[in-house]
């Protein structure tokens, strides 16, 4: 049975709150306790195991969530899909450890990070029983949301009676690996109680094609962000990695709020496209395409506002100066959000893996080039980094949207007035946050003014200009408060 957009919307932004309020907690508590360069030591290392993990997750989770979500109807051909990925989840796993352990032996053996690599390839173990596409699908976020919260507080609270400095790194290296793991454990027995195994009708060969291509089509941030940390790390210093880690993090947690609206309605899309309901299909996409770009550019200019601050308070004052890094991290991450509607939205349910991977190959060689032309020119940092990868991600876009209205012929116009006119009401923020920052000497003083009164502002034009997201949402909010207020 269909699950309400707006309830697994509800669920997907609680988690993703849930995931901001948390990260941060962990990410300023570690930051401030653990040196800069054991930060960009696992940041350097994670980017490097990244690579390896792309082969071991094989692309399942994005192809099973679109392929379960077409057969949810039929318990039997859902457990036989469901077997299907399991097992070439199994293999995969296990031989890519089996290459990423020999792979660390022999070029990290005699280095301070090699142990660093072996804690970190028993996330391939624990990777068996990433069965969360299968959640997904079914649109369990009810469970998925109580079970990460209640994982992310048991590993919060050990993080927090374990690793006390930076004599305890590997203890918060292992910590997160274990936080995996039981993350996974936990979403396989619940999903095993309602699907199950059957291995009657198993397809391993026919599925081996279409998750290649996810494996490119998913993973094209190898070429973008989790390339910047490698060679920042391994070619310009670890304190380098660990401002742009530091930077990418902050983004990171805000863009998955964010984007809840885009990933929770993806098997939902899925369906539709699998009925052959162009009509709907399109009216949804709008809907979400407007709601998104709602959110998307007052939560980017105002990151970018405050990005020295936020800077500061994440970092625990060890990262002075990274202002202008987070800063074009909020210009990359408008481009996340376009990027997000085309590949997800778009171009994946209406299966043309093969021609994204193309464009998302084409634009990660050009940020490849970029990086290296200016590691050679001797001015490739942190902020460079991201430059390169923002310029890179918005040719993706170009590609796919140019792609998307004169092949596909879709009816889809994603830069239209009604959605970027969100851009130019956001962009009052930038008179009201340079009014405070020379007015109000008290950085905390200066936050809670600018964000309030962005936010009321930005709120007010909403109102006056009778749009139709904010008349949606006060349809909602108004008739709740008055039964809580008769009550």
């Amino acid at each position: 049975m269909s699950k309400s957009i707006a309830k697994n919307a509800f669920y997907k932004i609680l988690l993703n709150l849930f995931n901001i309020v948390m990260p941060v907690i962990i990410a300023t508590y570690t930051y401030g306790v653990i040196d800069q360069t054991l930060i960009g030591r696992y940041t350097t290392a994670y980017s490097i195991f990244n690579y390896f993990f792309i082969f071991a997750g094989f692309g399942i989770y994005n192809y099973a969530i679109r392929e379960i979500s077409k057969v949810r109807s039929d318990k039997k051909k859902m457990s036989q899909l469901f077997t299907s990925f399991f097992v070439i989840g199994i293999a995969s796993n296990i031989g890519t450890l089996i290459i990423y352990v020999l792979f660390s032996f022999f070029a990290f053996k005699d280095t301070p990070a090699f142990v660093v690599h072996l804690i970190l390839a028993l996330n391939m173990i624990s990777n068996i029983f990433y069965i969360e596409w299968a959640n997904e699908a079914l649109e369990n976020y009810g469970f998925i949301t109580l079970k990460t919260i209640v994982v992310r507080l048991i590993y919060a609270v050990l993080l927090f009676l374990t690793v006390k400095s930076s004599d305890d790194f590997l203890m918060y290296v292992f910590l997160t690996t274990f936080s995996t793991f039981l993350n996974n454990i936990i979403s396989y027995f619940y999903i095993k109680k309602g699907v199950g195994f059957d291995f009657s009708n198993i397809k391993i060969k026919r599925h081996i094609k279409f998750l290649i291509l996810v494996i490119i089509m998913s993973n094209g941030n190898v070429l973008y962000t989790q390339l910047d940390k490698a060679m920042l790390g391994l070619y310009v210093s670890e304190v380098s990695a660990a401002y742009y880690s530091v930077a990418h993090n902050v983004m990171t947690i805000i863009n998955a709020l964010v984007l809840s609206v885009v990933f929770v309605t993806i098997p939902r899309l899925a369906n539709i496209i699998a009925g052959k309901d162009r009509t709907k299909y399109l009216k949804l996409l709008n809907k979400i395409t407007q709601t998104l770009f709602a959110f998307l550019f007052p939560v980017a200019i105002g990151m970018f506002i405050l990005a020295e601050e936020i800077f500061i308070i994440f970092g625990k004052g060890k990262y002075p100066g990274g202002g202008p890094v987070l800063e074009v991290f909020c210009v990359y991450m408008i481009s996340l959000g376009f990027e997000a509607i085309l590949t997800n939205q778009v171009m994946y349910v209406n299966k043309k893996e093969k021609e994204l991977v193309k464009m998302i190959f084409l634009a990660g060689i050009v940020n490849t080039i970029l990086n290296l032309v200016f590691l050679k020119m001797g001015i490739f940092n942190e902020v460079t980094a991201i430059i390169t990868t923002t310029f890179s991600n918005y040719l993706l876009v170009f590609f796919e949207y140019i792609y998307v209205r004169k092949v596909l012929k879709l009816e889809f116009k994603m830069f239209t007035f009604k959605n970027l006119k969100y851009f130019l009401y956001a962009l009052t923020f930038l008179p009201i946050g340079l009014i405070f920052k020379s007015t109000i000497s008290n950085m905390y003083l200066y936050i809670v003014a600018t964000v309030i009164s962005c936010s009321f502002v930005y709120a007010f034009l909403l109102f006056i200009t009778k749009d139709a997201i904010w008349a949606v949402a006060m349809d909602r909010v108004i008739p709740k408060v008055k039964s809580i207020m008769k009550k």
